[in-house]
């Protein structure tokens, strides 16, 4: 690539399970064993996969209601404290970038973008996993604390562009889900969905999508 490349935002703040990282692996591994911990019969990836993305409070409720019969509030926050922990220890597992997502982001970053994660995912494994799979590329990042609300709430987003000293105009939302669509409305942020995590191009369409990128490698098209 000759020159420098325009872009026309100041940052992109990225989704992480299903956007930068393929976590269902990880994260069907650790419901899972949570589930097994209390009695359940695990569930398969396909059905966790649409149980992502308002974090793991509505992860755990959805996959326990994907069960017959009912459940009582024992139980689900017994659940939710086994894989909370289970998944502190064992976040790595499975996990990977998705292919050309590492060089895209170094790719914006040379063209003097400024990069964030704000996403569901608690705050430690997180960290975590941004350390192991992108040390020192991004300038914020932001997992969900105790307290604070979750996406699609623009709370979040709001803390990383003041952050930054960023205004709403010149920052770029990049998320797989219905929740990113909504984080980037209530946040009056551009979006570039994404359809190679966990939802479908129909799917992205059918709950408002935009613009729909479906390589990483197209990502700086998309910010010209």
């Amino acid at each position: 690539m000759k020159g420098k490349l325009q872009v026309r935002y100041r940052l992109a703040c990225f989704d992480l399970d299903g956007t930068l990282l393929d976590t269902l692996a990880g994260l069907a591994n650790a419901l899972n064993a949570a589930r097994r911990m209390n009695g359940l019969d695990p569930q398969t990836e396909e059905q966790i996969r649409g149980f992502i993305g308002n974090g793991v409070e509505k992860l755990v409720e959805r996959s326990l209601e994907a069960d017959p019969g009912t459940y009582d509030a024992d139980l689900k926050q017994k659940l939710l404290e086994d894989r909370i922990k289970y998944y502190a220890a064992n976040c790595l597992y499975g996990t990977r970038p998705y292919d050309g997502i590492t060089e895209a982001v170094l790719r914006l970053r040379s063209a003097g973008m400024m990069l964030a994660v704000v996403t569901n995912k608690d705050e430690i494994p997180t960290n975590i996993l941004i350390d192991r799979f992108f040390p020192g590329v991004f300038d914020y990042v932001c997992g969900t604390m105790p307290g604070k609300p979750r996406k699609p709430e623009p709370e979040a987003v709001g803390r990383c562009l003041d952050a930054l000293g960023v205004a709403p105009e010149e920052c770029v939302y990049i998320g797989d889900s219905e929740v990113d669509i909504l984080t980037a409305k209530n946040s009056g942020l551009d979006l570039i969905s994404c359809d190679w995590g966990y939802r479908t191009r129909s799917f992205l369409k059918e709950n408002g999508a935009g613009a729909i990128c479906s390589d990483p490698a197209d990502l700086w098209r998309f910010m010209q």
